[in-house]
């Protein structure tokens, strides 16, 4: 007797996953602009600070302070005692994202699970960057990022979090307007959490002014008119390493805050906003 067809399977969420993350579907999402690629990440929990590393790694080369585990202290360096009891509050309400609050019971504990780094105790072990991560690390390193985030409704997917002071609104009060020298990483949130890089016309950091104004009003902002002689290189200011560490502090200096073997990574504020394993 033949075998009747199947009828239609809905697609497995790992699989609409990954196609919306193809250079195709991100392409889409931005126009069909040809210019656009994807550098994909390893899923390791590090993803975003991954991102960061090889995006700051382009034109002004490799630095020590760009590696996941710098990026994670600098993070951990910037959770205050009131970030703290914010997380406590949202795991004890059994907010999505906030479980590895799970026996954390002071500043210094989730301090020291930030460090935690994905590639070294598997993903699930790592605390995942979110809101809080990129804001620190986008204000440290002066750099704009501007995010896709497949978890939310088509009109709130474009994401921007820029570095302090570097928004004004535009004359026309329409969009805020940055400078066209601005370094920016542009990213993929699939809708499981995991970041990719996208470049633009193979660049993993462009500067504002190389994007279209059609794609930089799908994040509310815009390039003022681009001056005459500015280079590639005027947006990318790396710190010395003698700089981080007095960015850092105290507190948390290189190397004075090590992770322990085994212990589970904590996180930053109320929304998750970009990494997967």
């Amino acid at each position: 007797m033949p075998r009747k067809a199947a009828g239609a399977q809905p697609a497995r969420e790992g699989t609409l996953d990954m196609l919306s993350a193809r250079s195709s579907a991100v392409r889409a999402r931005l126009g069909n602009d040809s210019n656009v690629s994807v550098d994909y990440i390893e899923a390791c929990g590090d993803c975003f600070y991954l991102a960061i590393e090889s995006a700051l790694s382009e034109i002004c080369g490799w630095q020590p302070y760009y590696a996941v585990a710098m990026q994670r202290q600098l993070v951990a360096s910037q959770i205050t005692d009131e970030t703290y009891q914010l997380y406590q509050l949202l795991h004890a309400q059994r907010a999505e994202g906030f479980a590895f609050m799970q026996g954390v019971d002071s500043l210094e504990a989730l301090r020291r699970r930030v460090l935690v780094r994905g590639k070294q105790h598997r993903p699930h072990k790592c605390v995942w960057a979110d809101g809080f991560a990129m804001e620190v690390i986008a204000n440290h390193f002066g750099v704009l990022l501007l995010v896709i985030d497949e978890r939310v409704q088509e009109s709130q997917m474009f994401t921007r979090i820029a570095p302090r002071g570097a928004c004004a609104p535009s004359s026309s009060g329409e969009a805020s307007e940055l400078d066209p020298s601005q370094s920016l990483v542009l990213l993929h949130s699939s809708s499981r959490e995991h970041m990719n890089l996208i470049m633009y016309n193979g660049k993993k950091l462009p500067q504002l002014g190389d994007l279209p104004a059609k794609l930089q009003r799908l994040w509310g902002i815009s390039a003022a008119r681009r001056s005459a002689g500015g280079s590639h290189t005027d947006g990318c200011a790396p710190l010395a390493h003698q700089d981080f560490q007095r960015f850092l502090g105290d507190g948390v200096a290189c190397g004075a805050i090590r992770p322990r073997p085994g212990m589970a990574p904590a996180a930053p504020p109320p929304q998750r906003a970009a990494e997967n394993s």
